[in-house]
């Protein structure tokens, strides 16, 4: 009985470097592993000064394999006055304002009409707006890229760069910092996004900043369920990132 005792403390001694290891290795895996996906670049400039969430839902529906363009989205969003009535549009209901021109009052959209606009487009468009980060990494771990709100800073706003609009569904905070982009990657310090006033796709930003941004934007985001027959489009890091 002794020596089975023995034996038995033997073998728990000697898988305790195993399991360190595995458990180093799991580690490792989670907080250095890195996704980076090669998605379509467009910029919104010159056509549509404002148009940073149509755009950004070109370049998603266009790696989803569906043929269409940043201005044949521009006409279709649904669109609301800036102000009608004492009270600011709501961008819950549509583009508000003008997206072609910064001569006349314009502001941008909310994530309810850019879903109804994918949704036309591709029925497998999922909506994981008031989800967490990592439900934006683990679509971009599944080689789809993911449609957000952040600001156009790419860090949390003050409160100063808000201010109150009245509108038909009550008081809203607005900020005209407000952007659009498509997070095509991730690593353990940075994340990478198709951004469309930038000249290169996968630009590289902090990724604590990004994630306190998108989450006082209100959490807003959309992605697509990725067809298992589909050629995956993750690639290694090197590769087309923006310095």
């Amino acid at each position: 009985m002794l020596q089975i005792v023995k034996n038995h403390k033997k073998k728990v001694l000697l898988s305790l470097p195993v399991l360190a290891a595995i458990s180093y290795y799991g580690w490792k895996k989670r907080y250095h592993h890195t996704v980076l996906i090669h998605a379509p670049h467009i910029e919104q400039n010159p056509e549509l000064p404002r148009g940073c969430e149509v755009t950004s839902l070109a370049m998603l529906l266009c790696h989803a394999g569906i043929d269409v363009d940043k201005m044949e989205l521009a006409s279709k969003i649904d669109k609301v006055a800036f102000e009608e009535h004492n009270l600011h549009g709501n961008m819950k209901e549509g583009f508000v304002g003008d997206m072609y021109s910064f001569s006349r009052p314009g502001l941008g959209v909310y994530i309810e009409p850019i879903y109804k606009l994918a949704f036309s487009y591709l029925h497998t468009v999922n909506n994981l707006t008031g989800g967490d980060p990592e439900d934006l990494y683990r679509k971009l771990d599944q080689g789809v890229p993911v449609w957000t709100i952040v600001n156009d800073t790419f860090a949390p706003l003050p409160d100063e760069r808000f201010e109150t609009w009245f509108t038909n569904e009550g008081p809203m905070h607005v900020t005209y910092a407000m952007h659009s982009v498509l997070l095509t990657g991730y690593s353990r310090q940075y994340v990478y996004i198709n951004d469309p006033l930038y000249h290169m796709p996968n630009k590289r930003i902090k990724r604590s900043q990004f994630e306190q941004t998108w989450i006082q934007m209100g959490r807003q985001a959309l992605s697509y369920q990725k067809q298992e027959t589909r050629r995956s489009t993750t690639h290694k890091i090197d590769d087309y990132v923006a310095n």
